[in-house]
C-alpha cells in the first residue's frame, strides 16, 4: 500500500445555533459527491450541507430522536442511518418522506450475544459512534467508542450481525501520544477505491486507514491543519467521508463545529 498525506484545502464554518447545529458527530457524502449529511447529538436533526459547509435549511428536517452520534447513505440514497449511543440503535430515515421507518438495537439482532459483554446493561458512555456502509456488499458496519473499540459488521437488512473486529494494538491501533487503552473512535468511511475504512479518533486526532480483510491498519494520518514547529490538529473530530473520486477527505469538528476538506495524496 502507498503511504499518503493529508492536504487541507479548506476550513468553513458550519455552527448553526439557530438551527441547532452546534456538536456535529457523523458525516457522510451522498452517492454523487455533491453533497454531505451530518447530525447534531444535542439536536433531533439531520442536516444536510453542501461541500463548502453551508446548510440546506429546506433539505435538512427534524427527527424524534436525541443523541445521534453517527450517520450514513445508503448506495442508492433512498435512505439514511443513524446511530443513537444511548440505546446502541441504528436508526433507518426513509430520505423521500424524510420519516424514520424502523430502528434496530443491536441486542434485537442474532449473534448479539457473541458481543453482549462489551455493552453493559445499562449502557455506559462508550457504545456507539459511527456507521457506514460497505457498498461492495451493502453490508453496514458501526463502531464503538471504546473499552474496547469494536468494529461489528451486519447485514444490509440490520437484522443480523455477520463478524467483529476488536481494535486493538496488536492491528497497529496506536498512537505515540496516547495510551492504548486513551484512544477511541468517532467516526468510519467506507472507501470502495481500495476496500478500506478511514477510522477518525477523537482524541488521536487522526485517521486510520484499516484493511478488514488483512485485519490490520495501514497506515495513521494526522488531522493536521497547521503548519509550523508545533503543527495543530483538529479538536475532537468526530465525523469522517470520504470521496475516492475526488480524493477529497471531509472532516467535521464537534468542538468547533467546523468542516475540514483535505486532499488525500499518494505518496511514493
Amino acid at each position: 500500500m502507498t503511504s499518503m498525506r493529508l492536504e487541507l484545502l479548506s476550513r468553513h464554518r458550519i455552527r448553526d445555533p439557530g438551527l441547532g447545529l452546534n456538536e456535529p458527530s457523523g458525516l457522510t457524502l451522498n452517492r454523487d459527491g455533491s453533497a454531505l449529511y451530518t447530525v447534531s447529538d444535542d439536536t433531533k436533526a439531520i442536516f444536510r450541507l453542501d461541500l463548502q459547509g453551508t446548510v440546506s435549511v429546506s433539505d435538512s428536517f427534524f427527527i424524534g430522536l436525541d443523541n445521534l452520534e453517527g450517520i450514513a447513505i445508503r448506495s442508492d440514497d433512498s435512505e439514511l442511518l443513524v446511530v443513537q449511543e444511548e440505546s446502541n440503535s441504528v436508526v433507518v430515515v426513509d430520505l423521500n418522506s424524510r420519516k424514520e421507518r424502523y430502528r434496530r438495537p443491536l441486542s434485537a439482532m442474532t449473534n448479539f450475544d457473541t458481543i453482549a459483554h462489551h455493552f453493559p446493561d445499562p449502557p455506559d458512555n462508550n457504545g456507539l459512534e459511527g456507521i457506514t456502509v460497505n457498498t461492495r456488499n451493502n453490508h453496514v458496519v458501526v463502531v464503538k467508542e471504546c473499552q474496547p473499540g469494536l468494529l461489528i459488521e451486519i447485514d444490509s437488512s440490520l437484522t443480523t450481525i455477520l463478524s467483529t473486529r476488536v481494535l486493538q494494538p496488536s492491528q497497529e491501533f496506536i498512537h505515540p501520544e496516547l495510551e492504548a487503552e486513551k484512544l477511541d473512535f468517532s467516526g468510519l468511511s467506507y472507501d470502495r477505491s481500495n476496500d478500506t475504512f478511514w477510522i477518525v479518533s477523537d482524541k488521536g486526532r487522526c485517521l486510520f486507514q484499516y484493511d478488514w480483510t488483512g485485519d490490520t491498519v495501514l497506515q495513521r494520518l494526522d488531522l493536521t491543519i497547521s503548519s509550523g514547529d508545533k503543527p495543530k490538529r483538529i479538536r475532537k473530530p468526530e465525523g469522517v467521508a470520504f470521496d475516492p473520486v475526488q480524493k477529497r477527505m471531509y472532516v467535521v469538528s464537534d468542538r468547533d463545529a467546523d468542516l475540514y476538506v483535505f486532499k488525500l495524496h499518494d505518496d511514493c
